[in-house]
């Protein structure tokens, strides 16, 4: 077979590109890395922020500082990494929402869904089915039974619409037959203080954000959505083994980095942060807070985004989950 001159340029040139990515890979970083939460600090996202940073840091020898910049659920920290230099020194820490689900439930988005290159998914936080305390109900299936012996009578309360634990419950009626009505807040935290109270009826969260309100017995856990029994509430079914199979919702935090950053870039970022979450310290940080540490590689967590982002076109076509 005959090799024509440009074939042999344009191997030279992609050789070339490889070589000089590598050397770059090599020498970088040469100044102070960003990590990018798109949340204010004290949260889940943050936590792991401020955990890859520490890494990152000690790893690379140079410094990783977190910056926190909330506001529209995620959005306005994510456009400003989709805005940023491609070069290495901006990294996003952030979560299925801001990452896929806000394109299902904001118009106009300052961002697209590909201008963030995915580097690793670092955890699931699989939610916990649970209800007011004195709800007459112990189990997934008292739970349903009662929603259908007393139709539309329910509230169900979320930490804002197109959250996760919206769509958790709107699944969940979906997949049930069952009817009630959507609270929605601004924040789990105002949404767990009037499930205690019991101002509303139930919902489906985080487990790290209600972990010590069920332990404490303020609230009752009937089921968690992962597809194994929590470590934290071991207690507790699954709803994939009692009524629901196959109900699996577990939010997702990754790390990601503005589209065209150097491929070798976030290879050593990708190869830094799966030894990171091999650290049996890391890994009981990550456990103590309810969630699992993942790992894998960039493509793992581009499939993951594909699979995330089919599913929320399913819900969004049965549930209105656009913001007003």
């Amino acid at each position: 077979m005959r090799i024509s001159r440009r074939q042999v340029l344009a191997s030279a040139a992609a050789a070339t590109l490889t070589i000089s990515g590598r050397a770059f890979a090599q020498a970088w970083p040469q100044e102070i890395v960003k990590v990018m939460v798109p949340f204010p600090p004290g949260g889940s996202t943050d936590i792991i922020g401020r955990i890859v940073a520490a890494h990152l840091g000690k790893e690379l020898g140079r410094s990783v500082v977190v910056e926190n910049l909330p506001g529209a659920t995620g959005s306005i920290g994510v456009a400003a990494v989709a805005r940023a230099k491609p070069d290495g020194y901006m990294l996003l820490v952030t979560s299925v929402g801001p990452m896929v689900t806000n394109h299902f439930a904001y118009s106009n988005l300052p961002y697209t869904m590909d201008a963030i290159t995915p580097v690793i998914q670092v955890a699931d936080a699989p939610n916990v089915l649970m209800v007011r305390a004195d709800l007459p109900v112990n189990s997934p299936q008292e739970l349903v039974a009662y929603m259908k012996a007393n139709p539309d009578k329910l509230q169900h309360g979320s930490s804002g619409l197109a959250s996760s634990s919206h769509i958790s419950c709107e699944l969940f009626k979906l997949r049930t037959g069952v009817t009630a009505l959507h609270v929605p807040y601004k924040g789990g935290t105002p949404m767990l203080a009037d499930l205690v109270g019991g101002t509303i009826d139930f919902s489906i969260d985080q487990i790290s954000s209600s972990l010590k309100l069920i332990q404490a017995g303020r609230i009752k856990g009937l089921a968690v959505t992962s597809r194994e029994r929590s470590k934290q509430l071991p207690q507790l079914p699954t709803l994939h083994e009692t009524i629901l199979p196959g109900f699996v919702v577990a939010p997702w935090f990754c790390v990601g980095a503005p589209a065209g950053t150097p491929r070798a870039v976030i290879d050593r970022v990708n190869a830094s942060l799966n030894r990171m979450l091999a650290d049996a310290g890391v890994r009981e940080r990550l456990e103590a807070g309810g969630m699992v540490p993942v790992g894998g590689s960039p493509e793992d967590l581009a499939a993951l985004i594909k699979r995330e982002a089919a599913f929320m076109q399913e819900i969004a076509a049965r549930v209105n989950l656009k913001a007003t």
